[in-house]
């Protein structure tokens, strides 16, 4: 398996509900995880990115074609793109 985490670096008054809507969204239109949880950062320690995001596939091709996938690439484009100022990324077996 296959887990994909991600930790947004957020602009200033930037709405973290919009980022969720437009994750669930993506969870609506494209298959893919077996698993996802994501969420804004709650504060509770200094220097943390500002939303994460975490998802689980079977295996490398299943997380390349959710990542690629138009509807996906539109909806990371339009709406959660230019809400940040920067994101980490890290694929790791599980």
């Amino acid at each position: 398996m296959i887990r994909h985490v991600s930790v947004f670096m957020l602009k200033d008054g930037a709405d973290a509900a919009a980022i969720t809507r437009a994750l669930d969204e993506i969870g609506d239109r494209v298959a893919g995880p077996i698993a996802s949880s994501y969420g804004p950062d709650l504060g509770l320690r200094a220097g943390n990115g500002g939303y994460a995001t975490c998802f689980d596939f079977a295996d490398e091709a299943t997380y390349r074609a959710w990542d690629t996938h138009p509807e996906h690439e539109r909806i990371r484009r339009e709406v959660i793109l230019p809400l940040l100022t920067g994101a980490q990324r890290c694929q790791f077996r599980i």
